[in-house]
């Protein structure tokens, strides 16, 4: 009888286990548009480390084809003018924060458009 308690027991942990898992989902991380002005003003005040960055631009964007073309743009920038810690605290160059502006400044044009729009 002791064996039978211990199996059925068993079988409802396993049971209890199985209904929490399924219902606890993933976390994800998504970015929107007020996440990208947020970063890139972090960046062009001199105040976003290495990491702010990667999180915003590092991850592909599927859900906003608008807010990838400004990822890759941005990407591109980094590409060209990224000097790290080498002037700190800012990440980029002279001619890298002012790109960074021109796309924050059309990021937060495209952001008051689709704001206004819905």
């Amino acid at each position: 009888m002791t064996a039978f308690l211990t199996i059925l027991l068993s079988v409802f942990i396993l049971f209890a286990l199985l209904l929490v898992l399924l219902q606890v989902k993933t976390p994800y991380y998504r970015i929107d548009a007020k996440k990208m002005i947020t970063a890139l003003e972090m960046v062009l005040a001199g105040q976003a480390s290495e990491n702010d960055w990667q999180v915003t631009f590092g991850m592909l964007i599927r859900h906003s084809p608008e807010l990838e073309v400004i990822r890759q743009q941005c990407l591109d920038i980094e590409e060209a003018h990224y000097i790290g810690n080498q002037k700190p605290p800012y990440l980029f160059s002279e001619k890298g924060l002012a790109r960074l502006r021109e796309a924050l400044t059309a990021l937060q044009v495209e952001s008051l458009t689709e704001s206004g729009s819905k």
